[in-house]
């Protein structure tokens, strides 16, 4: 049984975690105090099934699964509150509003240095195995940011471009003007909008949630079921090393 730590709480982090808890030792560290908030990502599944593989039925009922022309739309939030349980009910240590200070690999060895965590103070953890998926998370605030020199394995080279989401009543957005990349229909009423460049248009009753996302093209890659796949590929390079 190996060690992993996984730097990012993203759904990609979050299925790697669920997967490699059940043969390793797994740390998940994310910035944030929630994993998943801000919600950084679209509500947008293409095919239920492969939240099946991780959820139950009344699990995925909670998701608010709503069918859209081009897939499902669901509570992208609440998709995260329901994998940081099955991942914390599988054992992954999760270590939030945890900051990378350091990565220092020697003899092979990894070691991963951090402030904050369960403890609030400074600590450091020796992996065989490290994930940095940052750049699949919501960027935090300020200056909180972790301070470490990515690997070269784990960064992607190819060009990402920042889209713009907003979330409106979903009468609002009858007579948009506008041409979103994507829209999402959901059951509650609402709407979730997401552009290339933020929308001189507002909706009558204005913007309910404001999210940005930095990702690749094209616009499948912004789908829940990338996301998930991403994740499990990542799981089988571990064997494949």
């Amino acid at each position: 049984m190996t060690n992993i730590v996984i730097i990012g709480g993203s759904i990609e982090g979050l299925i790697l975690s669920i997967l490699s808890a059940k043969q390793h030792n797994v740390t998940l560290i994310d910035i944030h105090p929630e994993i998943g908030f801000p919600c950084t990502i679209p509500g947008w599944v293409e095919n239920l099934e492969v939240l099946q593989k991780y959820l139950n039925d009344d699990e995925i009922k909670q998701l608010n699964v709503f069918q859209n022309t081009n897939g499902f739309a669901i509570s992208g939030e609440w998709l995260f509150k329901l994998l940081t349980i099955k991942a914390a009910q599988s054992g992954v240590n999760i270590l939030v509003r945890c900051r990378v200070t350091n990565i220092d690999r020697t003899d092979g060895k990894i070691t991963v240095q951090f402030i904050g965590g369960n403890n609030d103070g400074e600590g450091e953890i020796c992996c065989d195995n490290l994930f940095d998926l940052t750049e699949f998370s919501a960027i935090a605030p300020g200056n909180l940011q972790h301070n470490h020199t990515k690997s070269s394995s784990q960064t992607n080279v190819r060009k990402k471009v920042q889209r713009w989401g907003g979330i409106a009543l979903s009468k609002d957005c009858q007579n948009n003007p506008t041409e979103p990349v994507l829209q999402l229909i959901r059951n509650d009423g609402l709407c979730e909008l997401w552009y290339e460049d933020k929308p001189t248009w507002t909706p009558l009753s204005g913007w309910i949630e404001i999210m940005k996302n930095t990702t690749l093209k094209p616009i499948n890659d912004m789908s829940i079921d990338n996301s998930i796949t991403h994740g499990e590929d990542l799981f089988h390079s571990i064997n494949h090393h």
